[in-house]
This record gives structure tokens, sequence and C-alpha cells, in this order.
């Protein structure tokens, strides 16, 4: 019984967790393909040195940080890479134009 609890099904999100974390002044830190959320941005904020205090995780997906002028952030998560970075574009750009791609990410799916 416990075989089929363990199935192939199971074992197919293991190892597809990403995280990217964030700070000010385009910092970024990034980690792909980890067992759990938790490890992944653990790595990911490892990756950036010490200068991220925020951080996005994803599941067998893509995803983007974005930030404008001011310091004013927004992050995306899709399963296609362009729509990730267009949609945290997308969401900075509501509060002013001007800004930067500071991060995208994919983990395999």
């Amino acid at each position: 019984m416990l075989a089929l609890l363990s199935s192939p099904a199971a074992a197919q999100w293991e190892g597809k967790w990403g995280a990217i974390s964030y700070g000010p002044e385009l910092a970024s830190g990034m980690a792909l393909d980890y067992a759990s959320a938790d490890e992944a941005r653990q790595a990911a904020l490892e990756n950036c040195g010490g200068r991220c205090s925020n951080s996005v995780a994803f599941l067998k997906s893509c995803a983007a940080v974005a930030e404008g002028r001011g310091g004013a952030t927004g992050w995306a998560v899709s399963r296609w890479r362009n729509r990730a970075i267009a949609r945290a574009l997308a969401t900075w750009t509501r509060t002013g134009p001007d800004g930067t791609l500071v991060a995208v990410a994919c983990t395999m799916h």
C-alpha cells in the first residue's frame, strides 16, 4: 500500500522548486531545482550575498522580478518565461515608468 502512495506521480514534483531573492538597487539571487520552497528561498537569499530581504518561490514554472525608479518592485510567476517577464514589468509600471528587469529564472518543467 505504501508503494502506491509514493508513486511516480508524486516524484515528478521533486526538485522542481526555484526562488528569486531581491533587494534594493537591483540586487538579486537565484536558486533552481530544489526539493522544497524553503530550500530554494534560503539558497536564493544566500546567493544574493546578504543584500536581499525579499524572495518569491515557484514550482515547475518561471518567475521574474522587476524594479522601477524609487525602488518599486514587481514580480510574477508563470509557466511561460515571457509571460512572467511581462507580468512583472506590468506590476511595477502602475507605480511609475522606466523600470528594469532584475532577474528571471525557470525550473525544469
